[in-house]
């Protein structure tokens, strides 16, 4: 089960550092896709230290 955490963990951080990195024309829009992706960073890095129990 553990296993399967941390690939969803993982997953969740990867997306968000891909959503990081996407720039688009309009200047709100990359801005919005840049905090949607510090937002499920977080939420991965989180995940994966409570619920895989990655953190100690």
């Amino acid at each position: 089960m553990r296993i399967i955490h941390t690939f969803i963990g993982m997953f969740m951080a990867f997306i968000g550092l891909a959503l990081l990195n996407i720039t688009m024309d309009a200047a709100i829009r990359n801005i919005m896709v840049k905090v949607y992706g510090i937002i499920l960073m977080s939420i991965g890095v989180f995940y994966l230290k409570k619920m895989a129990k990655l953190g100690k």
